[in-house]
């Protein structure tokens, strides 16, 4: 079996390919390319069509491979990093926490609120776009958080008269938004953390680069919950008011006390896990108590059809796909690594003679952010995690200084590549729990990927926000320090 050396220095990487090293890459450029297909071509939405790409991408490389054996380990050693490990586990317990909520009448009790304080149409967006930030921002993750809350604010969405695309882009630009800000999140801890001063050695200041960026991610939101509000109206009730009330429940607000429960923990601990797993039987017991959850709703067996079902194992079948889906993501993710692609990918943006400069270095930094998103369907940690090394070595060559790399990392990261309508998770896993909920009440409508793109102003204006930082320098101020790595005495540009 080959060694498992993947740093390239002495000339090896633990995977070889016939041909060129390049062919490391192919799965995910396949995965890619067959998922455009389904999408645009074939006009199915859906995780089952990254899930079908993503196999036909890892045999495709399989073949390809010269040892075939340490192929398929490289894949394993992909989920079996802890970050990896750790996001399937909380896919899985956000789902069935997801359920719980559903089953105790979440629903029923925002829309006694709609009806009562009156909103209804895009008001309600808005307040879901503040929902969903809330949510993701004390979570710390955005993809689990818009997991949870697709099944409990799209059906009242649509009953109280929102545009059913623009309920989704609401959600969706909330999670991001509430992760942008959020003192928890994953994404902007490692980040800050990989990002160096050339002189001192020292990370990114996290309250700094909070401090820098807040003022524009909060202009965004408001922008956004503007568009919201006038464009989330758009939607037919399905409902009369009459019937409508007497769907509504306001015991069903109770819910909202496992909710606060959870973001209060996972602030404190910074752990969504943690959260969530008092959450659960918090839920659980105010349900009861409440009369809206029956113990058949958290375990009954179908004795005919041989099946359990219940909050827990229907949460669990839910994110069936989503983790699949991670786990074969995460597999081609670490091939493109021992292929000794990233290395390639490093080697030729550090050679460039524009990441010497400070506006070059800042494109090659978003150019390749987005591409890496782009690739790995918008999953924002990945991404961060497969580029920061490169963005770390270009930034500190060129002189930019350790914030403003982390701002543009985590921008670029969360903007349009996140949630390009081909293969995103941002897009993908709405569209099948929409599909999912439809399929038990039909009066709820489909929604369909490029709309749904459309539809998310949030990470649309945070591009055009990035695009200026880059060609403007908005935030950049020259410095009097050197570039470090560089031959020449060239002012370096660097934010204060």
């Amino acid at each position: 079996m080959a060694q498992k050396r993947v740093d390239g220095k002495d000339g090896h990487f633990a995977l070889q390919f016939y041909g060129t090293q390049v062919f490391a890459a192919l799965p995910i450029l396949l995965y890619m390319t067959i998922a455009a297909i389904i999408t645009i071509g074939v006009h199915y939405y859906g995780m089952e069509a990254l899930i079908f790409a993503s196999i036909i991408g890892l045999l495709t490389g399989f073949f390809l491979c010269r040892n075939k054996l340490e192929y398929w380990a490289s894949c394993v050693r992909g989920l079996t990093q802890f970050g990896n490990a750790n996001l399937i586990f909380i896919f899985i317990i956000i789902a069935i926490f997801g359920k719980i909520l559903v089953a105790g009448g979440i629903g029923s009790g925002l829309l006694w609120a709609g009806l009562n304080i009156g909103l209804q149409g895009g008001s309600f967006v808005v307040l879901v776009f503040i929902g969903c930030a809330i949510f993701s921002m004390g979570s710390g993750a955005p993809f689990p958080a818009l997991m949870a809350l697709v099944p409990i604010f799209y059906p009242t969405g649509i009953m109280l008269g929102a545009d059913a695309t623009v309920l989704v882009g609401a959600m969706i630009s909330g999670v991001l938004f509430g992760d942008a800000l959020s003192p928890s999140s994953q994404v902007i801890h490692v980040t800050i953390n990989s990002q160096h001063d050339p002189g001192t050695g020292k990370p990114a200041d996290l309250v700094e680069v909070m401090k820098a960026r807040s003022p524009y991610l909060v202009a965004i939101a408001i922008v956004s919950a503007a568009l919201f509000l006038f464009l989330g109206g758009a939607g037919d009730a399905t409902a009369s008011t009459q019937e409508l009330s007497g769907m509504a429940d306001a015991r069903g607000l109770l819910m909202f006390a496992p909710i606060a429960l959870l973001l209060a923990i996972c602030i404190k601990t910074r752990n969504l896990l943690m959260g969530v797993g008092w959450a659960i039987p918090v839920g659980i017991v105010l349900g009861m108590a409440s009369g809206l959850i029956e113990p058949s709703a958290l375990v009954s067996i179908d004795f005919a059809q041989q099946q359990v079902h219940g909050v827990f194992m229907d949460g669990i079948t839910s994110s069936v796909d989503l983790v699949l889906s991670s786990i074969l993501l995460f597999g081609m993710i670490q091939i493109a690594t021992e292929g000794g692609v990233l290395k390639m990918i490093c080697d030729f943006l550090t050679n460039l003679k524009m990441a010497k400069k400070p506006r070059g270095a800042e494109g090659i930094v978003v150019l390749g952010t987005g591409a890496i998103s782009c690739l790995l369907s918008g999953a924002e940690l990945p991404t961060v995690i497969m580029f920061k090394d490169v963005v770390d070595n270009v930034g500190q060559r060129s002189g930019i200084s350790a914030n403003r790399r982390s701002i543009l990392l985590m921008a670029m990261a969360t903007n349009i590549p996140a949630i390009v309508p081909v293969n995103s998770i941002f897009i993908m896993t709405p569209i099948t729990l929409v599909a999912g909920l439809a399929a038990s009440n039909p009066a709820l409508p489909l929604v369909a990927p490029v709309p749904i793109f459309l539809a998310c102003f949030y990470p649309m204006l945070l591009a055009v926000v990035c695009f200026m930082w880059v060609m403007f320098g908005l935030g950049r101020k020259r410095t009097a320090c050197e570039a470090t790595g560089i031959g020449k005495e060239d002012m370096a540009m660097s934010d204060s």
